[in-house]
């Protein structure tokens, strides 16, 4: 399930906000954590690889966003849902952007602060209020 998937991404996300960038290795070794099929690799792959190939622009929708709210200073673990999310909703139009809303949701419920959901919510409300005006 893409979900699984999405959840390998943001780990391996997550570890590059502390470390060099990871080796394949890893990152096969995060996938079979996670029990990702074969499909679940391959979307996995294009999510991470479009993220990567986008970064700078992920990041700078991300901070645009976040009303004055420093980038930097955003909790790691919302800002890799946030980036998760932005690359899908720009990057990967085959995904409704509900969806990618409702998947950032559940990766900051269940690794993030309390106050996380609100924070993030209101940043990919907006931004997909953009994108569809």
């Amino acid at each position: 399930m893409r979900n699984k998937a999405r959840e390998a991404v943001y780990k391996l996300l997550f570890s590059n906000q502390f470390n060099d960038k990871f080796d394949d290795n890893f990152k096969l070794t995060i996938y079979s954590e996670e029990g990702l099929g074969d499909n679940d690799v391959v979307f996995a792959d294009e999510l991470l690889n479009s993220f990567t190939a986008n970064e700078e622009a992920v990041n700078k929708i991300i901070s645009d966003l976040s009303n004055g709210y420093n980038f930097d200073r955003i909790y790691s673990t919302d800002k890799c849902a946030l980036q998760i999310a932005i690359t899908e909703m720009t990057y990967l139009k085959d995904i409704p952007l509900i969806v990618s809303i409702s998947e950032a949701m559940e990766l900051v419920r269940k690794y993030s602060t309390k106050e996380s959901p609100n924070f993030v919510n209101g940043i990919l409300a907006e931004y997909k209020k953009q994108l569809e005006n």
